[in-house]
């Protein structure tokens, strides 16, 4: 009976401590999370909110709510030797998906827990590998991954509830800021999106994905737009050819043909732009004409309006194109001729409204070609 009562009790004490109540967060600190993604990088921050509580002018500095630097209590030195726990409650933590520099210093991807060391014209951001604690009470220099400073920015209307937020968003970088009172403490993000998007690539496609030829034509064109790992982006974009479930369309093909112009093999551009243009639309035949105009290589351009002509006759598509393919010989009466079929086919207001642009454009003696 006794051992029946101790595998009780202890049964009993395992389930109280990690059997919690789903309560309100403590203090009215309410809790918060934002996440975004640069690139496909993820970037999370949880954290609890305090409210200013009427004590504007007594948030920050020695005596107030954050004092200056490391001036929070510590229960393992019980002096004030800890920084600011960046919020309230637990630990305010920041997870990166992938590898990222933070002011210019690299940090590997993981979970952190945030801190801040105020001071009136500098804060010190300090990312810690504990993320479980309580505050930063029992914060520890040893288990800093990264220490950076950056300059607060005044904020002109008060913030009550303290928050973080993305103020700036690129393409390969962000920028995060926390917000309190009249205060903001912004903090820059890079990523290395290229290459994490590439080594993420190269994965999907010798798994299941790499079965699906559309997958194929988006890793490659991903590579083609960025002007990045060429080579590779031609074989896949072989792939989407000829590999499993292939599909030859003018859209595979003439992804091919740019990945070859990507790579400057003209003649094997051009051929495969030929074998294209076999299925091709009028729009099309424009749309790759007008390419060939942006590339200075005007004749072949016209070579490709004139033999849209032949096939399609006298319609919009091929009119519009002719209008360019005019405009670039530098023949702007001609151009005009045909930017009069295309406006009067024109298939709705706004390239109605476009054609009427170009042909006073032309009529001014300009190349609607040139920007």
């Amino acid at each position: 009976m006794k051992y029946l009562q101790l595998a009780f009790f202890l049964l009993f004490s395992f389930s109280y401590a990690f059997a919690q109540m789903d309560l309100p967060a403590s203090g009215g600190n309410p809790r918060a999370s934002i996440s975004e993604e640069v690139g496909i990088t993820s970037i999370t921050i949880k954290y609890s909110r305090p409210d200013v509580n009427k004590r504007e002018g007594k948030i920050y500095g020695d005596g107030n709510v954050v004092p200056y630097g490391f001036n929070s209590n510590s229960f393992i030195t019980n002096k004030n030797t800890a920084p600011w726990r960046a919020g309230a409650n637990e630990n305010t933590v920041i997870t990166f998906e992938h590898d990222v520099t933070i002011e210019g210093q690299p940090l590997k991807a993981g979970s952190y827990g945030l801190h801040m060391a105020m001071a009136a014209d500098h804060v010190m951001l300090i990312f810690s590998t504990q993320t479980e604690a309580w505050g930063s009470f029992y914060y520890e220099e040893k288990y800093d991954a990264l220490r950076v400073n950056v300059k607060p920015v005044a904020l002109d209307k008060s913030v009550e509830y303290l928050k973080y937020e993305f103020i700036e968003h690129k393409e390969k970088y962000c920028v995060i800021a926390m917000q309190w009172e009249k205060l903001s403490v912004p903090f820059k993000i890079d990523v290395d999106v290229d290459n994490i998007v590439l080594a993420r690539l190269r994965e999907q496609v010798t798994s299941q994905k790499g079965f699906n030829s559309n997958n194929m034509l988006q890793a490659a064109q991903y590579c083609l737009n960025k002007n990045i790992n060429l080579e590779e982006a031609l074989a896949w974009s072989v792939r989407a050819i000829t590999g499993f479930q292939g599909q030859k369309s003018f859209i595979t093909l003439r992804n091919l043909a740019n990945a070859y112009d990507k790579l400057k093999r003209t003649a094997q551009a051009d051929s495969t732009m030929d074998e294209a243009l076999t299925i091709a639309t009028a729009n099309q035949y424009t749309a790759y004409g007008r390419q060939l105009i942006s590339q200075k290589r005007i004749d072949r351009a016209m070579e490709i309006f004139k033999a849209g002509e032949k096939r399609y006759g006298d319609v919009w598509g091929v009119n519009n194109g002719l209008m360019s393919g005019w405009s670039a010989k530098g023949d702007f009466k001609k151009a005009v001729t045909y930017a009069e079929k295309a406006l009067a086919q024109a298939p709705n207001e706004t390239s109605k409204k476009q054609t009427e642009d170009y042909i006073k454009k032309l009529k001014d003696g300009k190349d609607i070609n040139q920007q």
